[in-house]
C-alpha cells in the first residue's frame, strides 16, 4: 500500500464508523478522530512519513510490532497502548481497517455509562456485538500467565494460559464472536437461557460455547464465562507450572 492510499483509506474508513468526529486538537498537523470526545486515531507525519496512529491492547500491540516492519510504537502516545502504521508492502486494506476498528471498539468499550435522569444505568446493561470482543480481550489479558497469538489462522486470536487455550476471538466483521470452555453439563442450559450463546464453532461442542454480543449478554456473563474457561484450562496444567492467582 502506498502513502496516498494509506491516508485515504484510513480517513474514509474512520469517518464511516458511527459517532465519529474529527478535529485538530492534537496539533494543526494532526487529523484527530474521536468517539464521544475520546481519541481513537490520528493521521499526520512522523519523520516525513505519513503515519496512522491507532490504539491496541498491549499484547496485541507487541505481536503486531513483531509481525510487521511498518508497525512501530506510536509517536506522542503511550507506546504500550498505541501503534504507528506507515505505508508498505505488508500493510493491506483489510489489515488497516481491522486495526482502526479495533481501536474504535477499544475506546467505545471504555466510554462511561449513559445516565437516565440522575441514575446510572444498571450494572447488568447488555454488551453489544461491537463491545464484546474488546471487553473479552481486556478481561483475558488481566488474568495471570495469559498469552495470545494466531497459531491456527489469521482471523482467530487465540488466548492461552501455560499453553492451554481458554479463549478464541474471531476477527471477522460478519462473525464477531468469542469462544470459551464450559462444563459439559452447562452447554445445553447456557444455549437455552441465552439466544446469543451457541455450541462452540471451532472446537468440541461438548466443552466449548461461542458467544455473540447482544440480547441477554452482559458484562457479568462475559466475565463469568471467561474466568470459568480460564480455570477449566488451568485444570490441565501441572501445579508447579500454574501462575500465581
Amino acid at each position: 500500500m502506498d502513502i496516498q492510499n494509506l491516508v485515504h483509506l484510513a480517513d474514509d474508513y474512520a469517518r464511516s464508523l458511527t459517532g465519529v468526529t474529527t478535529d485538530h486538537s492534537m496539533g494543526s498537523c494532526w487529523a484527530t478522530y474521536k468517539l464521544q470526545g475520546k481519541v481513537f486515531m490520528l493521521i499526520g507525519e512522523v519523520d516525513g512519513k505519513a503515519t496512522v496512529i491507532v490504539k491496541a491492547d498491549p499484547i496485541r500491540a507487541a505481536i503486531l510490532r513483531g509481525q510487521f516492519e511498518e508497525i512501530s510504537p506510536a509517536h506522542r502516545m503511550s507506546k504500550r497502548h498505541w501503534l504507528s502504521v506507515v505505508a508498505g508492502k505488508s500493510i493491506t486494506k483489510a489489515l488497516l481497517h481491522r486495526e482502526i476498528k479495533e481501536s474504535y471498539l477499544l475506546v467505545q468499550a471504555n466510554l462511561p455509562q449513559r445516565r437516565i435522569g440522575n441514575a446510572a444505568q444498571p450494572a447488568h446493561k447488555g454488551v453489544s456485538r461491537r463491545q464484546l470482543q474488546p471487553l473479552a480481550r481486556r478481561l483475558a489479558t488481566e488474568l495471570p500467565g495469559v498469552s495470545h497469538g494466531r497459531p491456527f489462522v489469521e482471523k482467530l486470536d487465540v488466548y492461552k494460559v501455560v499453553n492451554k487455550v481458554f479463549l478464541i476471538i474471531t476477527d471477522d466483521p460478519d462473525e464477531p464472536i468469542i469462544t470459551v470452555k464450559a462444563e459439559p453439563g452447562q452447554i445445553d442450559s447456557l444455549c437455552e437461557q441465552y439466544e446469543n450463546v451457541t455450541p462452540g464453532r471451532y472446537l468440541d461442542k461438548r466443552h466449548w460455547v461461542s458467544v455473540e454480543g447482544g440480547k441477554g449478554v452482559t458484562r457479568e456473563l462475559a466475565e463469568k464465562l471467561i474466568k470459568q474457561s480460564y480455570r477449566l484450562a488451568l485444570k490441565a496444567v501441572p501445579q508447579r507450572l500454574k501462575p500465581s492467582v
